[in-house]
């Protein structure tokens, strides 16, 4: 049985690529097929407004809110087949979100007040996708797509502001470097879709949205043990009694891309 799976996989994946390689040689010898379609591959620009968040999943965080950013950079799709092509690039991304928790103010005298916290993060990444975008046939000037696949990203700067809610006047702290506190590396799985408009020749203007879903504990930070009362506890010298437990929450975002490809 187990033999008759494999042969059976083997043959599907062969027409897969019989079909794949059929379209790829119609495509080529394709004399009347559309502008900016005869290419093996392509470049572009990308600049994609996002709003991000925090889910977290240990329960002493609360989502607090999202954050608004905007990446830029360069996109590169290699043609598979006629409607069929793989898309890459380089991004610099802008993300974060709003978390609540209960935590511990420290005072201008140095002593521990405990408080409940929201804190506020903005973390860059360095971000490549690897996605398969499926086409349809150009209709007029228009062509619809939906892409899928992964992308990965890598931390380079994080910083966040805090505001200590149980504390008279609720002081802020800005610009805290938390660089320590986030995991350098993430992993989405992306899905998406959008519509390109061809201009001229092989140029052409897409705009689309994807939904970013982070699958990767992006907190790197101790949890504060939280007493009876729901505050966080501190310990005979004044300190924060800190759990063996790591906090954690994954990273979302959905992302409105915008493109010229040449």
């Amino acid at each position: 049985m187990k033999q008759k799976a494999k042969v059976l996989t083997l043959i599907l994946v062969g027409l897969l690529f019989t079909n794949l390689s059929a379209q790829e040689d119609n495509f080529k010898n394709d004399p009347v097929a559309p502008q900016g379609e005869d290419q093996s591959f392509r470049l572009g620009l990308q600049l994609s407004p996002q709003i991000s968040w925090l889910s977290p999943n240990s329960k002493e965080y609360k989502n607090d809110g999202s954050r608004f950013g905007v990446a830029y950079g360069l996109a590169t799709e290699f043609f598979l087949a006629k409607n069929y092509l793989l898309s890459t690039g380089f991004m610099i991304s802008s993300l974060g979100g709003n978390v609540a928790y209960e935590g511990v103010f420290e005072d201008n005298d140095g002593v521990n007040i405990v408080s409940g916290v929201e804190q506020s993060y903005a973390i860059k990444y360095i971000e490549i996708p690897l996605t398969l975008k499926l086409r349809t046939n150009q209709i007029g000037y228009m062509t619809y797509y939906g892409n899928f696949g992964f992308k990965s990203g890598v931390k380079f700067q994080s910083t966040s502001d805090f505001t200590y809610t149980d504390i008279n006047n609720k002081p802020k702290v800005e610009g805290v470097n938390t660089a320590g506190d986030i995991f350098f590396f993430n992993m989405y799985l992306t899905v998406g879709a959008g519509v390109e408009y061809n201009l001229s020749g092989n140029t052409n203007v897409m705009v689309g949205i994807t939904y970013n879903n982070g699958f990767i504990n992006q907190l790197n930070k101790k949890l504060n043990i939280i007493n009876e009362e729901g505050k966080a506890e501190l310990n005979n010298l004044g300190q924060p009694n800190l759990s063996e437990k790591n906090a954690s929450a994954n990273l979302k975002y959905i992302a409105l891309n915008i493109g010229l490809f040449f």
